[in-house]
């Protein structure tokens, strides 16, 4: 997206806040949040999206007005109109963020698999004589490309400007929203203050991030038989019924005709 176009959208959201108050501005913060939580995609701000949103919503119901009159389907006549427009403004609103959700669910996923391999490198480092920093740092130079290489590479960054570890990894975990970081940055920072060894909490966490894993799993494998119900009753009992049936109804009308 050219800066250009980013200017011109971050305006029309700002005239958005401007008129929706609090809240607009809250929605705004949590555009944000999930913006960053998807790992910045575009690197765009809520505020731009805020004002993509507004367009979509103006820009939706005109082109499908437009569509539904050269279709003659009648839905924009009569009392109705104002219902159709109404549902078509909230579908432009939405549809922007409508993928946005499976971003995020699709990197905190990443994370939460690569975690648990993580933890046990980064324990196996410290107990071999490195501190927490420079272990970290050479887990992350043999860390295969993802989403938690760049939250990590993140963290470097700001202790590297000077910002505390502990609100470094704060701001880690909160960036990415995932509960199973969150343990382990609250691990981390309890044991920082308590001035603890490590090695042993790292093991533990790993050992309760695999543990919760495996019952991810196991309910995984208990969901699937009634996720598979719906398919099953409307794709393959109607064909059963019909191979199983359809012989005997021809041979009944032909004995009719009899």
């Amino acid at each position: 997206m050219s800066p250009a176009l980013q200017e011109f959208l971050a305006s029309v959201g700002e005239k958005g806040r401007e008129w929706g108050g609090n809240f607009a501005a809250k929605h705004v913060e949590r555009l944000d949040r999930q913006l960053i939580a998807a790992g910045e995609p575009g690197d765009m701000k809520g505020i731009v999206l805020f004002g993509i949103q507004l367009l979509c919503a103006v820009i939706f119901p005109i082109f499908w007005i437009f569509i539904f009159k050269e279709m003659s389907l009648g839905l924009v006549e009569g009392p109705k109109q104002f219902l159709v427009y109404i549902g078509l403004l909230l579908l432009g609103f939405m549809f922007p963020v409508m993928n946005l959700g499976e971003k995020i669910k699709k990197r905190q996923k990443s994370i939460m698999l690569q975690l648990p391999n993580t933890l046990d490198l980064l324990t196996i480092s410290v107990e071999a004589g490195l501190d927490f920093i420079s272990a970290m740092r050479r887990v992350v130079e043999k860390h295969p490309d993802g989403p938690l290489k760049e939250e990590l590479e993140r963290f470097f960054k700001q202790t590297e400007l000077g910002r505390p570890r502990r609100e470094a990894l704060r701001e880690m975990a909160k960036r990415v929203q995932l509960q199973d970081l969150t343990a382990v940055v609250s691990a981390l920072i309890q044991a920082d203050r308590l001035g603890v060894s490590i090695g042993p909490i790292l093991n533990t966490q790993s050992d309760m991030l695999r543990i919760r894993r495996g019952q991810r799993a196991e309910k995984a494998a208990q969901e699937a038989p009634v996720k598979m119900m719906m398919p099953l009753i409307i794709c393959i009992l109607p064909s059963v019924f019909i191979m199983i049936l359809a012989p005997v109804i021809i041979q009944m009308l032909q004995n009719l005709k009899k």
